[in-house]
C-alpha cells in the first residue's frame, strides 16, 4: 500500500470557483471515496479551507495512476498527486534501533 497527498486549489482551477458549503464538500468527497473504492484506493482524510478554496487529500492505493483514475471517474481536477511516507512514531525508525546501554548504579 502506498500513500499519496493530492492538492486542489481554486486559484489554479482545481477547486470549484464558487465557495462550497460543508455539505457540498462532503458530498464531493463521498463521490471520490466511492469511485476510489472501485479502483482499490482509499480516501483517509481531507484537509480543507472552503473559504480559500483549497483542499489536501490523504489517500492510499496501489499506485499514483489509481489515484488519478479515481479523480477522473468523478471529473475532479487536481494540481498534484505526490507519493508520501506516512510518518508516525515507528514508521521512520532505522531498521536496527540503537540500543541504549543500561547504566550501572551502585
Amino acid at each position: 500500500m502506498k500513500y499519496f497527498i493530492d492538492t486542489h486549489d481554486k486559484s489554479k482551477g482545481s477547486f470549484p470557483a464558487q465557495e462550497l458549503t460543508e455539505q457540498e464538500f462532503f458530498d464531493q468527497f463521498a463521490a471520490l471515496e466511492k469511485a476510489a473504492h472501485e479502483l482499490g484506493v482509499f480516501g483517509h482524510a481531507a484537509h480543507v479551507n472552503l473559504k480559500e478554496g483549497k483542499a489536501f487529500c490523504f489517500m492510499s492505493g496501489p499506485d499514483e495512476e489509481s489515484i488519478r483514475k479515481a479523480h477522473a471517474a468523478i471529473n475532479l481536477p487536481y494540481d498534484s498527486i505526490t507519493e508520501v511516507r506516512r510518518v508516525t512514531g515507528a514508521d521512520m525508525r532505522t531498521p536496527h534501533p540503537v540500543k541504549l546501554e543500561m547504566r550501572k548504579t551502585g
